[in-house]
């Protein structure tokens, strides 16, 4: 099977990153793709509400909650180096053909820079650069898309990425991780 194709999507706050994933997200799911998505933040936060089970068991030394209800589950989990981070991944985006990692972070890919009028990019000298998203004229050499051109964005993309549908098969989540990406230094 395939790795999933990682793409950053960056930029300053209120640039139309959020904005920008979700016509792609939208546009390359009705291409048949299976796509997954990521939200980098640098900040801590709660994402459990305050006074619920779950925030009760993780309140009480639980590292890991998982909530499952019919139709989907959501885990909260304590991580504990960048090995945990990398587990997931492969566990949880083995079967995707692409995932959108929104923000800046702890990942080797390329990326696609939302610049909002009247700002300087912030990685246009970054060789992981691959495409800007504007209004206007700024970064000689790059790709420039309008903010709402989904369509020639993906097509930029398609022929870009080694990105394709692939067969959809019923995701496990009891698949088998190769624990040796933990020994790996």
């Amino acid at each position: 099977m395939k790795k999933p194709e990682y793409l950053q999507i960056v930029g300053r706050k209120k640039s139309g990153k959020t904005t920008l994933i979700v016509g792609l997200v939208e546009g390359l799911v009705a291409r048949g793709m299976r796509v997954a998505t990521i939200k980098h933040t640098s900040h801590n936060h709660e994402f459990d509400r305050p006074e619920t089970d779950s925030w009760k068991h993780r309140k009480a030394g639980s590292e890991a909650t998982i909530i499952i209800s019919p139709d989907e589950w959501v885990c909260h989990a304590r991580i504990h180096g960048p090995e945990t981070k990398l587990l997931l991944q492969k566990a949880l985006f083995r079967d995707k053909d692409i995932v959108l990692w929104e923000g800046h972070g702890e990942i080797d890919a390329l990326m696609i820079e939302c610049v909002p009028p009247g700002q300087a990019p912030l990685f246009e000298r970054d060789d992981k650069l691959i495409a800007v998203v504007t209004d206007f004229e700024i970064v000689a050499g790059i790709p420039r898309f309008r903010p709402f051109d989904i369509a020639g964005i993906i097509d930029f993309l398609v022929a870009r990425l080694t990105i394709w549908p692939t067969e959809k098969e019923e995701f496990n989540p009891a698949v088998q991780i190769d624990k040796s990406v933990l020994n790996s230094e």
